[in-house]
């Protein structure tokens, strides 16, 4: 067997997960957002006068709001944050997959979850 200690934790490792999460979930309360007691990987905001949430899963995000400029504000917190050890990928849209599901916003007022299959009727 071969044992080591780290400077940093390991990609991967439960350790990882739970000190990124302390540091996001930490960045977000400074930023104003409250983490949800019943769903500690939900965070919310009031800003712009509507709520902004974020859902985390390990190392992605799901981040919604009604006004564009207002995930944009945030995301670029999250860039000035978390860029220098990695750069942040984000994607856009009225489909999205988010951990191997898919969201369609197309419809109004109504969110979808269609079949991978069934999207190419969207």
């Amino acid at each position: 067997m071969l044992y080591v200690q780290l400077k940093k934790a390991l990609y991967g490792t439960l350790q990882a997960a739970l000190l990124f999460w302390k540091l996001l979930s930490n960045a977000l309360q400074e930023w104003g957002f409250k983490i949800n007691e019943n769903d500690r990987c939900m965070a919310n905001k009031k800003s712009n006068g509507r709520q902004c949430t974020i859902t985390l899963h390990v190392d992605n995000l799901k981040i919604s709001h009604v006004y564009k400029a207002e995930v944009d504000q945030i995301l670029q917190k999250l860039n000035d944050k978390f860029q220098k050890n990695s750069p942040l990928m984000t994607t856009r849209g009225k489909i999205l997959e988010y951990l191997g599901k898919t969201i369609c916003y197309r419809q109004k007022r109504k969110v979808q979850f269609p079949l991978n299959n069934i999207l190419r009727k969207y």
